[in-house]
């Protein structure tokens, strides 16, 4: 069975504002979809890619997590669009705001985390 490695301080904090993002990014999702009169379904499959990154981000794992990065990519360019579409729209640029923290973050995570995979399995 892999043993499971502790995450140092600075990952430890990222692993924090990734979640903090995560339920932001949500929330906002949520919210564009309830600002247009959507139906529940509507919610559900919009914030569905979302709920992936709960399986990626418990199982710890790397590779999945770079996988949701490329999820990030289309929220992203939705957020974009919607932030250029209406005019003076907060919940867009929040929206904006938060998908580039959480892909940000993600990255550095990644990064820094797989040097202290990597690190754990030479000592060994």
């Amino acid at each position: 069975m892999k043993e499971k490695i502790q995450r140092g301080a600075l990952t430890r904090s990222m692993w924090w504002i990734m979640w903090g993002t995560w339920l932001g990014l949500l929330g906002q999702q949520a919210a564009d979809v309830e600002r247009f009169a959507g139906t529940w379904a509507l919610v559900g499959l919009r914030c569905l890619p979302l709920l992936l990154y709960v399986w990626f981000a418990l199982r710890d794992s790397l590779r999945l997590l770079i996988w949701y990065e490329l999820v990030l990519l289309f929220y992203f360019i939705s957020s974009v669009e919607a932030a250029f579409a209406y005019e003076a729209d907060t919940l867009s640029v929040a929206g904006l705001a938060l998908v580039v923290i959480q892909f940000t973050v993600c990255m550095l995570y990644i990064r820094y985390r797989g040097r202290e995979v990597r690190a754990a399995s030479r000592d060994e």
